[in-house]
């Protein structure tokens, strides 16, 4: 029987329709008011070729899903409109979604000035040459845009080269009641009178690190109370700074978490289950069983600044934000930021450590060195030009003794007028002697009674007049003995310079360019040798070593040529330009050493040879330009310059004849002059034999049958009568008589006698 279109298939139909609609009306309603993310519609279908009945399943999004989703998708949109948001591309990059105007080409750019003046713009980087660097930092989350990634920075810096500008810098500055704006302190240091300088950069701030590192997965999923619970395999997550990383740290509600691209906020968590409620935040992503969710870091959750400082910097930093979508800078500079660097202390160092000591301990300060050639204009070696060599003659030089200031103290006029005394006094003495010398050998040789007394007396004269004049001399030449004592006069031999000045070269210039610095010359460096009469070297020695890399002998010839280097030109600061500059030498001021004076040791009888190079102040000091030699001169030693001190030789000679007069005073009191002083010639013996003494200085003992008395000899022969008996013995054989008559008649009668044998005696 066939029913198509009966009212039976229309019947059945209508009915089948009814129930798709009760179902679907039922999953509707259950949708609205369930809290799972979907609901389940089950409706009997009819295959229309077959005819046959079959159950088929939809899937309808629950209410709750649907205002999830929207949420998500109204703070994704919210965060692209803010130009925070991120976009996935094919390739796996991101993009940052920007909120921009309608793409338009940049309009071409006419019209632009040439320059015709400059200006500066302050620059002070030396900070940023040290190893470690020392830097501080600054939190400005919240005080500028989330998206900035860098600020102006503007640093005053004190020059505080004096401890007191410091410690009036901790006082009115740091210390301050309130912070000054950059206007206020630039106008304060001008009234007090300070100097400073300022750097302005802009700063970029430092990439950021995500804090935070943990990995959850989700192990299931339930709904409790008509709200979905994600169930965590872990609540501890770690800081990814700790290595390795400890996860010590627990979530918490307000904790972000990410799961592919999608974002979502912990509303609430139960720490025993380890499950969380979470919230949507930005993504459609949706999380499942056996995955897993990642802590997230918030972009821009923190903007630290870091800023290099130096050492014993008494600075002021100022800020300024900057509006990266249009370049534009704050139109304020915040307020001061002050501190003395020396007392910072490094951070997360026990104990404390200043970064005075830090500094001065544990950093390499290159910025010193370049600052220093900033400072003095340094010019490298290969920009630099060879200078000329000096020119000069002997002309220019001349010997001086340059050792008279020893005995400068004493009066060479008194010393000399003195000397003249002693010289002459020391005349008439040697005059006397000769003279008594001689009256003595005409004593002897007399036989008048009469002339010999006349004789004697002026013999006896001139022996007193000896004697007054030996001790005026004594007395002459220990006063000037005691005048070289009393002015500590120094008794050594003269010393001999060759010295003089010579002309400085002027500078140069890079070659073809006549405004460039001019290359100064700084110093000089003076060869020189001695030479012999015929103005040739002198003979060279050879010395031998051995190479250490090839153990063979090397002989080396030692040079007669002497290299010393002047001074160095000195430098002054000139604080108009903050510079250096050379000073030019001032050679009328006896207190300066030139580098263009000349000072070598000669002697009498020597030649030097003598010759000059220049150095420049490009490459000095590591690699400095040099001038080839100059011209070769020849200095000699004066022939009309004594080699001796006139001076010293008279106080030396003063010395030495006080020492002699001292040995003959203890001569004299040991009688010893008084002893040979009475020695008179002998003209009847041999030439040089005379008679030790005169008869009057002999002493004789006489002996009587009851007294004894000394007497001399010369007086005990005049008191002998005539009837005085003496016995001679002579060759065996006595004889007695008178002595008159033995003196004038006996003994010249006596065949053969031998006056070298006898003796005689009284009766």
């Amino acid at each position: 029987m066939n029913n198509v279109n009966s009212f039976t298939e229309t019947t059945n139909n209508l009915v089948l329709g009814i129930n798709k609609s009760l179902e679907t009306l039922v999953a509707i309603n259950k949708s609205l008011t369930t809290q799972e993310d979907t609901v389940q519609l089950s409706i009997m279908e009819v295959n229309p070729f077959t005819g046959d009945p079959s159950l088929v399943n939809y899937s309808l999004p629950s209410y709750n899903k649907v205002l999830s989703k929207l949420g998500t998708l109204t703070n994704s949109m919210e965060t692209f409109i803010k130009g925070e948001g991120k976009v996935l591309l094919n390739d796996g990059s991101y993009r940052e979604v920007k909120v921009i105007p309608i793409a338009i080409s940049p309009e071409k750019i006419t019209n632009v000035t040439p320059p015709t003046k400059f200006k500066t713009r302050s620059n002070w980087f030396f900070e940023s040459m040290m190893f470690p660097q020392l830097i501080v930092s600054f939190d400005l989350k919240n005080k500028i845009d989330d998206r900035s990634d860098r600020v102006v920075v503007k640093r005053v810096i004190l020059d505080n080269t004096l401890d007191s500008d410091t410690t009036w810098f901790k006082l009115n500055i740091q210390n301050a009641i309130k912070p000054f704006t950059y206007y206020d302190l630039i106008n304060y240091y001008n009234i007090n009178g300070k100097n400073y300088w300022e750097d302005e950069e802009i700063q970029e701030l430092p990439l950021y690190v995500e804090p935070y590192n943990g990995y959850f997965l989700i192990t299931n999923k339930q709904t409790i109370d008509f709200k979905e619970w994600f169930f965590i395999d872990s609540l501890n997550y770690g800081a990814t700074l700790d290595s390795p990383t400890i996860k010590n740290i627990q979530l918490n509600v307000g904790n972000y978490l990410r799961y592919n691209n999608s974002t979502w906020k912990i509303d609430n968590i139960n720490v025993s289950e380890k499950r969380i409620l979470l919230t949507p935040v930005v993504g459609l992503d949706y999380p499942t069983i056996g995955n897993r969710f990642e802590i997230y870091n918030p972009p821009f959750s923190s903007k630290i600044l870091n800023i290099p400082v130096g050492y014993n910097e008494c600075e002021s930093i100022f800020i300024k934000g900057i509006n990266d979508d249009y370049n534009i800078i704050s139109d304020e500079w915040s307020d001061s930021i002050s501190f003395f660097s020396n007392e910072l202390t490094v951070e997360g160092q026990t104990p404390s450590i200043t970064l005075d000591t830090y500094y001065n301990n544990f950093v390499s300060d290159f910025g010193i060195q370049l600052e220093g050639m900033a400072r003095e204009k340094y010019i490298p070696a290969y920009l630099g030009v060879i200078p000329d060599a000096p020119v000069f003659t002997s002309s220019n030089f001349s010997v001086s003794q340059i050792n008279t200031q020893l005995n400068a103290s004493l009066d060479v006029n008194v010393v000399k007028t003195t000397q003249t005394q002693i010289e002459t006094t020391k005349t008439i003495v040697n005059s006397l002697k000769n003279t008594i010398s001689q009256q003595k050998k005409e004593l002897v040789e007399l036989r008048d009674s009469t002339a010999r007394q006349s004789l004697q007396e002026k013999i006896n004269v001139n022996i007193n007049d000896l004697s007054k004049r030996t001790v005026e001399y004594q007395s002459l030449v220990r006063s000037l003995s005691t005048l070289a004592y009393e002015n500590s006069a120094v008794l050594t031999s003269p010393k001999y310079r060759i010295r003089g000045f010579f002309e400085i070269p002027s500078g140069k210039t890079q070659a073809n360019d006549s405004t460039s610095k001019i290359q100064e010359i700084i110093q000089f460096e003076i060869a020189y040798r001695y030479l012999k009469l015929d103005n040739t070297g002198t003979s060279l020695n050879t010395y031998t070593h051995t190479d250490a890399s090839t153990g063979q002998t090397v002989t080396g010839v030692f040079t007669d040529w002497t290299i010393v280097s002047t001074p160095i030109k000195q430098k002054t600061y000139d604080a108009a330009s903050n510079t250096y500059s050379w000073s030019e030498p001032s050679v009328s001021d006896g207190t300066i050493t030139n580098i263009n004076q000349l000072d070598i040791p000669i002697q009498r009888g020597e030649k030097v040879q003598i010759k000059i190079k220049s150095v420049s102040e490009a490459g000095w000091p590591l690699n400095p330009v040099k001038s080839d030699w100059s011209k070769e001169i020849i200095v000699d030693f004066p022939a009309n310059l004594s080699s001796n001190d006139q001076l010293t030789n008279i106080l030396t000679d003063a010395i030495t004849e006080e020492n002699s007069i001292k040995l003959t005073e203890t001569l004299a009191a040991s009688g010893m002059t008084s002893h040979i002083s009475d020695s008179v010639p002998n003209p009847s013996a041999a030439d040089g034999v005379y008679f030790k003494h005169q008869a009057n200085f002999i002493a004789v003992n006489k002996k009587g049958i009851n007294s004894e008395y000394t007497t001399d000899l010369q007086s005990y022969i005049e008191k002998l009568g005539d009837n005085t008996l003496v016995t001679i013995s002579n060759a065996g054989v006595t004889y007695t008589a008178p002595l008159n008559i033995v003196v004038s008649e006996i003994l010249a009668k006596i065949p053969g006698f031998d006056f070298s044998v006898f003796s005689m005696y009284t009766i």
